[in-house]
């Protein structure tokens, strides 16, 4: 039987059948998903709506189950609930069924069976675009209070498997500040306050990981590594900046690459100096022959890699053409993932045959930078790659502290990914 056969198997021909319904012993659970387009704005249902097109049928709704959903497709949350979510009430029940006599072999048979229909499990990231704990958020975090930059969108980065951001700022004491237009230093205290937050991975491939020089980056490393933080993109010489992060979650390992490909400044900085090599500390720079080599070394240690890119122009929604080249080299080389910050805006969204291109999730934490709209990428992945993904509207005060958007914030917000997501739709 293939697993999403419609129908019973040999249902009375056989002396042991499935059939989808409760009626038997119950060996799959399926949760089924009511897909729309990823750029549609229609978001839910009630359970009431999701029945009458479950029995009806819709021009505008595909009914699938929820693990063979394709990123370009949205899952329409039914009562308020995501098909990951407990609770979740459409679902596809599949049971055992025996002839008399046979009641012991379909007992027997039954945990085979609950084994093999299981549902592909589904691994939630969370990421977020640029983190800069220095000015007001800083001066929290050196006053003693670590749970201030996070407090109001906490819940929302521990549900997830894994969250991941961009540290958009040197982190310790040490160093000597570079001589270019805006240099930032979160204090040593950060590293506890992302910890506790929820955060599991930062990359530091970008253009403020190295304020504070070598030495900078290399005590943000210890800090950040003793808190229980992975990180990549940035170490003591090239081979460890371009080492991927290996994170192993439900079974599902998960390899994690970070570069950084940004203008020169108007001042005159270059961030390209800070490239590592083989004797110096540095970050890993976004030239696609290298991103190739390296998601193509990774792919035989994992079983997703996902690259986390920091280039583009500030404060432009487009991806400028050396962004468009690292992802697109990054998908090429079989990476599922990009995804990208810097711009401090939001950016496009393109689904791609090979994976999905995230350009922009604008800022996260950050004062004095950009438009306050903002987003958290929520993304689902399985052996077979991106599932699904979906935004939680963020909102950024004053003082750069994120926040849940309100209704009106979120609908503006979604609006714009809607937006973006249309403009590169294949």
């Amino acid at each position: 039987m293939r697993k999403y056969d419609n129908g019973a198997l040999l249902a009375g021909a056989a002396d042991v059948w499935l059939a989808p319904d409760e009626k038997g012993l119950p060996v799959a659970q399926w949760p089924i998903a009511l897909a729309v387009p990823f750029a549609s704005d229609w978001r839910e249902l009630t359970f009431e709506e999701a029945q009458r097109i479950m029995t009806e049928g819709s021009p505008f709704v595909a009914v699938m189950p929820w693990e063979v959903l394709k990123p370009s497709l949205r899952s329409l949350r039914v009562d308020g609930l995501h098909p990951s979510e407990p609770g979740y009430p459409l679902v596809e029940t599949w049971s055992l069924h025996a002839r008399p006599g046979f009641e012991a072999l379909a007992q027997a048979f039954s945990p085979c069976l609950q084994t093999a229909l299981a549902p592909e499990p589904a691994l939630h990231l969370a990421a977020v675009g640029d983190v800069m704990l220095d000015r007001s958020l800083g001066e929290q975090l050196r006053a003693g209070d670590l749970a201030y930059p996070f407090a109001a969108v906490q819940p929302l980065l521990t549900a997830p498997d894994l969250t991941i951001g961009n540290l958009e700022s040197g982190l310790g004491r040490g160093g000597r500040p570079e001589d270019k237009g805006y240099v930032f230093r979160a204090p040593p205290e950060a590293a506890s306050a992302l910890a506790q937050a929820g955060f599991d991975l930062l990359t530091l491939a970008n253009n403020h990981a190295m304020d504070y020089g070598g030495e900078g980056l290399l005590e943000a490393l210890q800090w950040l590594h003793a808190a229980g933080l992975a990180t990549a993109g940035a170490g003591e010489n090239a081979e460890a900046a371009h080492r991927p992060a290996m994170l192993e979650v439900q079974g599902l390992k998960l390899a994690f690459l970070a570069y950084v490909d940004v203008p020169v400044e108007v001042r005159g900085f270059d961030a390209r100096r800070w490239q590592a090599t083989a004797e110096r500390p540095g970050v890993a720079w976004a030239e696609p022959a290298r991103i190739q080599s390296d998601v193509q070394a990774a792919s035989r240690q994992a079983d997703a890699v996902i690259v986390l890119l920091h280039s583009g122009y500030e404060y432009v929604p487009q991806p400028s053409p050396p962004q468009q080249a690292a992802a697109q080299a990054a998908l090429e080389a079989g990476a599922a993932l990009v995804i990208g910050h810097h711009a401090h805006v939001l950016q496009p969204i393109e689904f791609h045959e090979e994976g999905l291109i995230v350009y922009g999730l604008g800022n996260f934490a950050f004062e004095d930078a950009g438009p306050p709209m903002s987003a958290i990428l929520n993304v689902w992945l399985d052996a077979d790659g991106v599932r699904e993904i979906g935004f939680t509207p963020i909102w950024i005060e004053a003082d750069g502290r994120p926040r849940p958007a309100t209704p009106e914030e979120a609908r503006a917000i979604h609006a714009r990914l809607q937006e973006m997501a249309q403009e590169s739709q294949p």
